[in-house]
């Protein structure tokens, strides 16, 4: 071979092993920051605040009854009770209202949305997923006392 074909060889290769590198630095990135989400000026994601719209054209549920706690089943934090409100962000950061201590949860899981007719369990786009009654969750899904979530290796259900 030419030593110019031997030149372009090795500088292909070194293009690609940088472009590996950052490759590996995006993924390490995202695990660590999470990814950025469209939020209108409430805060609320996009997806959410557009079930809510259509959620307030339909006939509303009294609010007795829908549930107001998230207690967690199973896992590190089993027995934990926390009050559902409007809502509550579910992960590992530390401006999640329900932080888990496990290895599979991502900075930022998924959340929990009131609406008026009951509550949706969103994925915010995790690593590993967030299942609802053993299936995985695409999209935001309603989610009631009936229903098991579950996010990483913690099982939790929502009371009355």
């Amino acid at each position: 071979m030419s030593d110019l074909v031997v030149l372009a060889l090795k500088l292909l290769f070194l293009a690609l092993l940088w472009l590996f590198v950052l490759f590996v630095g995006n993924v390490i990135r995202t695990d660590m920051f999470g990814r950025k989400l469209a939020t209108d000026d409430a805060g609320e994601l996009r997806p959410v605040r557009e079930l809510k719209k259509q959620q307030k054209r339909r006939a509303a549920r009294p609010a007795k009854k829908l549930p107001s706690r998230l207690r967690v089943s199973r896992g590190k934090q089993e027995g934990l009770t926390l009050p559902l409100g409007e809502g509550i962000k579910i992960g590992r950061a530390a401006d999640c209202q329900l932080i888990l201590d496990d290895d599979y949860v991502s900075t930022r899981h998924a959340q929990i949305v009131r609406t008026d007719t009951g509550y949706l369990v969103e994925d915010l786009g995790s690593t590993n997923g967030t299942y609802l009654n053993n299936e995985r969750i695409t999209a935001a899904t309603p989610f009631g006392t009936a229903d098991t979530l579950r996010i990483g290796r913690t099982l939790m259900v929502v009371e009355k």
